[in-house]
């Protein structure tokens, strides 16, 4: 098994050493990082929004991203996002998995070329690998983590915010969540027979549900989390890998 994490805003990097390296897929350059745990195993790191934050979450090339963790031989992709909570059974603060998604983008690729994928429809079963949402909420409950546990995502195109009759109509559908780039991520890497596990941290309640949504209050959240989700991270491919 081959280890990846895909960071988001305010994880942009390994907190550990690291060397970089760029990969060349058919669908541009990516820049990865390597990193190695205590035991000898190899973490590959890919901040999804690219060096320096050049992409908004709707011009991210997605399908570089994860073409490039194919060509690295990638088995499973832990994603790491932000979220904002649609339902009030969700706490800012916390963590929660991914087991399910509503698609609200507009203007992304969504699918690899089709000599690139396995299939000519790609199923949408367990998008989010059991497996690994099983192992990671293990872990969580083990180490007493602030957790609100599984969740639907919905995914907005960006990079504004959503409005509150949205976040009205994203809770009625059925979604907890609201992000704005596991969308084409998961998919593409279901497009491709890797197994994917999204952690997202509640760092804010949607428009309209609470106090004003602003970067600065959501990057407070994300800083005081960011160690103890890394840990999580690397706990759990210790567990399987080491």
């Amino acid at each position: 098994m081959k280890y990846a994490i895909i960071g988001g805003t305010n994880l942009e990097s390994l907190p550990m050493p690291y060397r970089e390296e760029v990969v060349g897929t058919p669908y541009g350059d990516v820049v990865i990082y390597r990193g190695t745990l205590e035991c000898g195993q190899e973490v590959i790191f890919r901040f999804r929004h690219g060096v320096l934050f050049r992409h908004d979450a709707q011009n991210i090339n997605y399908r570089a991203n994860i073409y490039a963790m194919h060509m690295l031989g990638v088995t499973h992709i832990i994603g790491l996002s932000s979220v904002g909570a649609c339902d009030y059974g969700f706490k800012v603060g916390t963590v929660c998995l991914v087991n399910d998604f509503i698609d609200m983008t507009k203007n992304r690729p969504l699918s690899f070329d089709r000599e690139h994928r396995l299939a000519l429809h790609t199923g949408m079963e367990d998008v989010f690998s059991p497996a690994l949402n099983d192992a990671l909420e293990h872990l969580i409950l083990e180490k007493k983590l602030p957790y609100s546990g599984r969740a639907v995502y919905c995914c907005t195109e960006g990079p504004r915010f959503e409005t509150a009759a949205e976040v009205r109509m994203f809770r009625m559908f059925g979604a907890q969540i609201v992000g704005q780039t596991l969308v084409p991520e998961a998919p593409l890497a279901r497009d491709l027979g890797i197994e994917y596990a999204a952690i997202g941290i509640l760092s804010n309640y949607g428009t309209g549900m609470m106090s004003y949504v602003t970067d600065d209050s959501i990057g407070s959240v994300m800083r005081d989390m960011r160690d103890s989700v890394f840990d999580l991270c690397f706990e759990l491919i210790q567990s399987r890998s080491c």
